[in-house]
């Protein structure tokens, strides 16, 4: 008989099962000084959601995540660079494309030694 194949749960699913959520339960989400997804307390809540929790492997306090990995810094600084290149690469409608300037005096020439 084949057996049944279990499905993750995420944090959310468990709150729609089990109602509202309370100080020290237990919920997953990604600690920033451990850098993976592991056991967290929840320390504070804000209009029933968790606002700060508490990791059960190196106990550092954060702000709750929701499982969500942050992007590193190379990440921004990436995107910031593709954004910045994608502003200057695109025209606006109607705007003619920038004239290329004319050459401005001709170049010296260089003095052979003798």
């Amino acid at each position: 008989m084949p057996r049944k194949k279990i499905e993750p749960v995420s944090s959310d699913d468990i709150l729609a099962i089990v109602g509202e959520l309370r100080l020290g339960d237990i919920i997953d989400d990604y600690c920033v000084k451990c850098r993976r997804l592991t056991n967290h307390a929840i320390v504070s809540l804000v209009d029933g959601d968790a606002a700060k929790v508490r990791c059960r492997t190196c106990y550092s306090d954060h702000n709750y995540l929701r499982e969500q990995i942050p992007p590193s810094k190379k990440e921004l600084q990436k995107q910031k660079l593709f954004d910045a290149v994608l502003s200057g690469a695109t025209p606006a409608a109607g705007d003619p494309p920038p004239a290329e300037s004319p050459a401005t005096a001709p170049a010296k020439a260089k003095k052979k030694k003798t």
